[in-house]
């Protein structure tokens, strides 16, 4: 295979190089994106005490968008209820594979 992932004993070794960097990546954008949220929070909270719902500064744009109801089918209760329905209007489509990683905190 190669250096990154080898199999030994009929089990997958990754190696750790790519496991500490995964982790810490996974850490950075976590960060990152806890202080994101903080930084539209506040931006978000100051264009609505002055009204602006709108701006685009140095190629940032920022759009406050307005709340709304979104209205969803219950897939499962309609399967269940009404499976005839829930057919005709089923749809099918390809899903790529991807692969899933999960950090432990």
């Amino acid at each position: 295979m190669n250096e990154i992932v080898t199999i030994e004993n009929n089990e997958i070794k990754v190696a750790q190089e790519i496991v500490s960097k995964i982790v810490e990546f996974n850490k950075a954008k976590k960060e990152m994106e806890y202080q994101e949220k903080l930084l539209k929070d506040g931006l978000m909270k100051a264009m609505e005490e002055v009204g602006v719902k709108k701006f685009i500064i140095d190629g940032l744009s920022a759009t406050i968008k307005d709340g709304s109801i979104r209205t969803t089918v219950d897939s499962k209760r309609l399967k269940e209820e009404c499976p005839e329905i829930y057919e005709a209007y089923s749809k099918t489509s390809e899903v790529k594979p991807s692969l899933i990683l999960t950090i432990a905190d």
